[in-house]
């Protein structure tokens, strides 16, 4: 079944941010999945941000969702490198039985 979760993922740098957070068991999914009945497909990364510290204080504070952070906060996106996103036209990373 398709699922997407915001995760957010504190790395020492941005490529191994995205390696965590393609990682299934450094990231499993938690109770804010959503199922997506329109994107089957391998964990990708779609979207990410760098969150400023003031704003990940206001984060754990529960002021902001990693949703409002991803979409409405205002943050500029990064630019995902193709091997963790479905821009290269590889597979992915798959999730399930291999």
């Amino acid at each position: 079944m398709p699922v997407f979760e915001h995760i957010l993922v504190e790395a020492p740098n941005f490529e191994e941010a995205c390696r965590a957070a393609l990682d299934d068991i450094e990231q499993p999914w938690g109770e804010d999945a959503r199922v997506d009945y329109e994107c089957a497909r391998s964990t990708t990364i779609e979207r990410a941000v760098e969150v400023p510290n003031p704003v990940l204080s206001d984060l754990s504070a529960g002021v902001w969702s990693p949703s409002h952070l991803l979409y409405d906060a205002g943050l500029d996106p990064l630019p995902i490198p193709a091997e963790f996103s479905d821009e290269s036209g590889a597979t992915g990373i798959s999730i399930g039985f291999v």
